[in-house]
């Protein structure tokens, strides 16, 4: 390996390690992983301190971290939790921000204020619910009727826009032929998932929990080989592999027999959480055109503009749809908790910019925003919630626990 590619690796890894130490050391920092991955990229890349810089290698550990990250994602994901009330109005939500976000970015646009409008639209349109999950389980938030809802929404906001990224994404033969294509995969994702589910009982059920907890973790290798296959098969027919890679967790999550999903999750966990999605955020940071945001006054006013519309247009539909079921507070804290963004934003802006839909100022600002919301938005929704009752905890795991984000292990309950 030549002598610059280790040192990027070095740093890298110091990185990542850091980016853990740091919560472990102090606890009441209530810093996302993801927050300090970002940070300490930006502060060992090329704009700060110059230590390293993006090569061959780090480009493709990044990519296959974010791999890696949506494939969690997708795992974590149950149909069975998904339904009702709470799920119907996370539609309707989602809908509605689409429309907001459509609206406030066409005025943007039309003011030279953003590129690449729709996908700036669809950044606007996230949640992310990974970073939520710990602290919704430390305050007890997880149950009825709090917990489905806000669980409903963060899947939403964090699963269908995945499905539209690849015909925004589209360059070849029309945003038309790109829905049509969109749609034979998504038929063939759900024929798939419905054969792994089949094949969840018997014999390969059978092999699968032998194997779980040996060195040749088969289970482990058969995802790692399916999430590669998808990702081919994504970017063969020009559909993003990040949506591959979620195909992928459904697909093994329908396979893996039930009573093996929390030790399949623990292994996804090792090798996603420890090591290949934090290099996708330090990566990411050290990506992140920093001296142009900090020299443009514009675009750090731009910052505060997408912190707000990330708020505005995740969490009016909270206030719009939830009076039946959730009292004002509740209401209040769940736009806060739906406006919290982040993964979908680095990973939607990345790619814009590396297909030179979007300048890279611009990704900085969206990125910027999204941290800001992390790092505020989930403590005034804590406030808001002070003067609710906290539901009793749920008896389960909930289905759709998407922790991978988080510094801290899975424990097993």
């Amino acid at each position: 390996m030549e002598e610059v590619g280790a040192t990027n690796l070095i740093y890298v890894g110091v990185a990542i390690a850091i980016a853990a130490a740091i919560p472990a050391v102090l606890p009441r920092l209530l810093l996302p992983g993801a927050v300090l991955e970002i940070v300490l990229g930006i502060l060992i890349g090329p704009q700060v301190l110059g230590l390293a810089r993006p090569d061959f290698v780090l480009h493709f550990l990044s990519d296959f971290g974010l791999g890696v990250l949506f494939l969690m994602a997708g795992f974590e994901m149950s149909p069975v939790e998904l339904r009702g009330r709470p799920i119907r109005n996370a539609m309707l939500g989602w809908m509605i921000s689409v429309a907001i976000a459509a609206c406030a970015v066409f005025v943007l646009a039309v003011g030279g204020l953003a590129a690449a409008p729709a996908l700036t639209a669809l950044a606007l349109c996230t949640t992310s619910i990974g970073l939520l999950l710990p602290v919704l389980r430390d305050a007890g938030l997880m149950g009825p009727p709090y917990g489905p809802n806000v669980l409903a929404a963060g899947a939403l906001g964090e699963g269908a826009p995945l499905f539209v990224l690849p015909i925004l994404l589209a360059h070849q033969g029309g945003a038309g032929a790109q829905a049509l294509v969109m749609v034979a995969f998504a038929a063939c994702a759900v024929v798939a998932v419905a054969l792994a589910s089949r094949a969840s009982h018997g014999a390969f059920a059978a092999v699968l929990e032998r194997t779980m907890g040996t060195s040749g973790q088969l289970p482990m290798r058969l995802a790692l080989c399916l999430l590669i296959l998808l990702i081919m098969v994504s970017e063969r027919f020009e559909i993003d592999f990040v949506l591959g890679a979620f195909v992928a967790g459904a697909v093994v999550r329908a396979a893996v027999p039930d009573d093996e999903h929390e030790a399949m999750a623990v292994r996804l966990d090792g090798i996603g959480s420890a090591f290949l999605v934090p290099v996708f955020f330090v990566i990411s940071g050290m990506s992140l055109d920093i001296s142009a945001l900090l020299g443009d006054r514009g675009a750090l006013a731009m910052v505060a503009v997408y912190a707000l519309l990330m708020l505005v247009v995740r969490g009016a539909p909270a206030l719009l749809l939830y009076g039946r079921d959730l009292r004002a507070e509740q209401a209040a804290a769940l736009a806060l908790h739906s406006g919290t963004q982040l993964a979908l934003v680095v990973a939607i802006s990345g790619l814009a910019v590396g297909r030179e839909l979007m300048p890279s100022v611009q990704a900085a600002s969206l990125v910027a925003a999204a941290t800001v919301t992390v790092l505020l938005y989930p403590a005034l929704a804590a406030r808001a919630l002070r003067s609710v009752p906290a539901a009793s905890p749920a008896k389960e795991r909930p289905a759709l626990d998407m922790s991978l984000l988080a510094t801290k292990p899975r424990e097993a309950e």
